[in-house]
């Protein structure tokens, strides 16, 4: 099967082409680690925070780069049944609908990377999403607006309709009718599917 590159990845190597540069020179200036940019080019989608470094890279707008992340997530391969994913996360703070992620696999890293569930143990999320259900991520589906979400930052991720992105921060509303923004986001994963009454 012919790998098909994304067109962000076609956008980012082709810059890379036109400057007559090595690897190095652009993940030094996007900000990422080596084992990141060759991730990418592997077919992994940038995360929201890195969209302003990629954007001033391409000489393009934030929008033009979430736009081709949006792409780029839509056509990426996921293969997982998304009902046997894991259960991550718990509630730190249900009036605020904020989740702890505690590291996973005894590493440091606290975002899951492929499909995953979580317990909607708040009320903010009432009528559709009762507490205690059940709802599934995946984190290879790029948000629209609309779209029930959870905002990762700092080892904590707050549960919203996705309404927006600027600047790294992302606009949250709740259907009890409040609003709320994440600073310095990581990374927003789709709720795909939920259960509508709890299981025990």
């Amino acid at each position: 099967m012919p790998e098909v590159k994304s067109r962000l990845l076609q956008s980012i190597l082709k810059e890379q082409k036109r400057r007559a540069v090595k690897d190095r020179a652009v993940y030094e200036e996007l900000g990422v680690p080596q084992q990141t940019y060759s991730t990418w080019k592997a077919g992994v989608v940038p995360r929201p925070k890195q969209y302003p470094a990629i954007a001033a890279f391409l000489g393009v707008s934030e929008e033009d780069v979430a736009e081709m992340a949006r792409e780029a997530a839509e056509t990426s391969p996921s293969i997982t049944p998304i009902t046997v994913a894991r259960t991550y996360g718990k509630i730190s703070d249900r009036k605020a609908g904020k989740f702890k992620f505690e590291p996973i696999n005894d590493g440091r890293k606290r975002i899951p990377e492929g499909r995953y569930a979580v317990v909607v143990d708040t009320k903010v999320m009432e009528p559709v999403f009762h507490v205690g259900v059940k709802a599934w991520l995946d984190p290879s589906r790029w948000p629209a607006v609309g779209d029930d979400v959870l905002a990762h930052s700092g080892g904590f991720a707050w549960i919203g309709r996705f309404e927006g992105m600027s600047n790294g921060a992302v606009q949250l509303s709740r259907y009890d009718g409040s609003q709320l923004e994440v600073k310095n986001v990581e990374a927003v994963h789709v709720i795909v599917l939920s259960e509508r009454v709890v299981t025990a």
